[in-house]
């Protein structure tokens, strides 16, 4: 008897190839070092109320220069703001509304400034609100009204304000608001949002196509039995 060569476990090894990578797809890299040096040099900011727009990164980086060090700036770009009536601070609107909702009347609420790296590669500063409650821990508000517990951990793994493949630069304890702390340049999303369901697709793809190129294999030797 001749044995066939099934082409099923070639084209699993390609389907599982496909399925990994993509469960495993780089996220957009850069350190802070780095994403700060872009803010610093770029001349076309979006929202950026710290440095303006226009002129050139030399006139950019001097003015920044004549206004304190690195570290005083980035720490200026991103500390929490207390929130003035005066500045529309709580905003109206959904986010304003969802401020209230989480604060109450007693909380105090604060404004941050975070740098975000969109896919196309510009920059953009927006505002999230940090509100502060008795009793509970302080949560996040972005302009769409939608509130995050979990600091930013819970934001990177729910917000649905940024894509995946784009970075923020933040502080790490989003919504402390006592200053100072550990600045980090990070995905907009974990990294195990898609996994498991990409994992598990490709077990069963796995699965299926394995048992139909066994069920094929095992057809194939009762027929040979039958008709040698």
């Amino acid at each position: 008897m001749v044995r066939a060569r099934s082409g099923a476990f070639p084209a699993v090894v390609a389907l599982v190839a496909v399925l990994v990578s993509a469960c495993g797809a780089a996220a957009p890299q850069a350190s802070r070092e780095e994403l700060f040096q872009e803010y610093l040099r770029s001349t076309h900011v979006k929202n950026d109320w710290l440095g303006g727009e226009g002129g050139t990164s030399a006139d950019r980086i001097a003015n920044f220069a004549s206004r304190g060090t690195p570290t005083d700036l980035l720490s200026r770009l991103l500390s929490a703001r207390p929130c003035d009536a005066d500045a529309d601070c709580p905003p109206s609107g959904a986010a304003g509304q969802a401020v209230r909702d989480f604060a109450g009347s007693a909380g105090s609420v604060y404004e941050r400034s975070v740098l975000v790296k969109r896919r196309s590669g510009s920059l953009e500063l927006i505002t999230l609100y940090v509100a502060h409650t008795s009793g509970r821990a302080p949560a996040l508000v972005d302009s769409r009204g939608r509130t995050y517990t979990g600091g930013l951990d819970g934001f990177r793994h729910h917000n649905d304000l940024l894509s995946s493949d784009e970075m923020i630069l933040t502080p790490a304890a989003i919504t402390s608001v006592s200053g100072g702390g550990k600045v980090v340049a990070v995905s907009v999303h974990t990294a195990t949002d898609r996994q498991p369901w990409l994992i598990g697709t490709t077990v069963v793809v796995l699965v299926l196509v394995l048992g139909a190129a066994i069920g094929a294999r095992a057809a194939r030797r009762r027929t040979a039995e039958v008709c040698p």
